[in-house]
């Protein structure tokens, strides 16, 4: 199973960049047993592992990328470019990481998880 991504419509948006999302309206295609924000400082990333739980995430910051194997490819995809909002589901068992590949600009990712975080293996995507 491959990543899944679907575009995210703020509630509104104004002309200065600002906009709000319904995070309560968002549909997760799982059962949600745990959320969590991240914070991601400049230059660093999260993840390199893999688990028996799924996760989706929203990341806010232009810097930010979704990096994953698939079929020992290396895939990777910018997760809010040009003002566009994502949710990006991530199946069971497949190797995932995040990074801020900004020099100046803090990420802020928004997950949402199957079940709490157990059974973590190391990949060497980054």
């Amino acid at each position: 199973m491959n990543i899944q991504k679907f575009e995210i419509k703020p509630k509104y948006k104004k002309e200065n960049g600002l906009y709000v999302i319904d995070i309560d309206s968002i549909k997760i295609p799982f059962k949600v047993r745990e959320r969590s924000v991240i914070y991601i400082p400049p230059n660093q990333f999260g993840g390199n592992h893999k688990h028996l739980r799924q996760e989706a995430f929203i990341g806010i910051g232009e810097g930010l990328e979704l990096i994953w194997i698939q079929n020992n490819k290396r895939n990777k995809e910018k997760m809010n470019s040009k003002g566009e909002i994502f949710l990006f589901i991530v199946p069971s068992y497949l190797g995932h990481a995040v990074v801020n590949n900004s020099k100046n600009e803090s990420g802020i990712l928004i997950e949402y998880a199957s079940d709490f975080q157990k059974d973590v293996e190391s990949c060497k995507i980054i």
